[in-house]
């Protein structure tokens, strides 16, 4: 990796086919926009077809020399090539993810400080940290932490923390202001009828803040 993975995750992509496109046009979009890293996320899906898929983007990233995570199904992130897998606190643990994936970035889903130092000390390269605010995009997000409940994982722990839930161009900026490594998004993009145009004024919002 050229560059630190903080770098990369500015503005945080999760692929989302039920608005009306594929996993693959969504994340080319955001890969033209300037997002550099991509997470392929689907419970529906055979999982033939989600290793076509993510095999798919796992080329679109390498041509934008972006990241490219696998939520949850660490099987599909090794067929794929998946240059990381995230993980929920109901999915598999960090510690299991690495023994069985060997050296790739591990993402981990927290909602507050306990669950934040743990996921550190399981030798999460990062966190995903939310629901920020409320979101209908997750059904199971829980309730929201706020900025103040983001605020205070940020401080509990060294490794970067992702914000999510609820993130929109309305509220990016307040949010990257709590010292955040980036924003993770999937309807604010996705939902969107431009998610390229989208994905680009998003990524000016955050970067206006990361550079200030």
């Amino acid at each position: 990796m050229s560059r630190k993975l903080r770098d990369y995750l500015k503005l945080y992509f999760i692929t989302d086919r039920s608005f009306g496109h594929t996993h693959e046009e969504l994340a080319e979009m955001a890969l033209r926009a300037g997002v550099r890293t991509i997470q392929f996320r689907e419970k529906k899906m055979a999982t033939k077809m989600m290793v076509e898929t993510a095999r798919n983007i796992k080329k679109l990233t390498e041509d934008y020399g972006a990241i490219f995570i696998v939520n949850d199904r660490v099987d599909v992130a090794l067929a794929s090539y998946a240059d990381g897998v995230h993980v929920g606190q109901e999915d598999m643990p960090a510690p299991l993810v690495r023994e069985i994936a060997g050296d790739v970035i591990v993402g981990v889903s927290v909602s507050n400080v306990e669950e934040a130092v743990r996921a550190e000390l399981d030798r999460a390269d990062y966190l995903g940290a939310g629901p920020v605010f409320s979101t209908r995009t997750k059904e199971d997000a829980g309730d929201a932490i706020g900025l103040e409940g983001l605020r205070e994982i940020i401080k509990a722990v060294k490794i970067p923390v992702v914000a999510i839930g609820g993130i929109s161009h309305h509220n990016a900026f307040e949010t990257m202001q709590t010292g955040c490594a980036g924003i993770a998004v999937i309807s604010a993009i996705a939902a969107d009828n431009n998610p390229e145009l989208k994905a680009r004024q998003l990524l000016e919002i955050v970067l206006k803040v990361s550079q200030a």
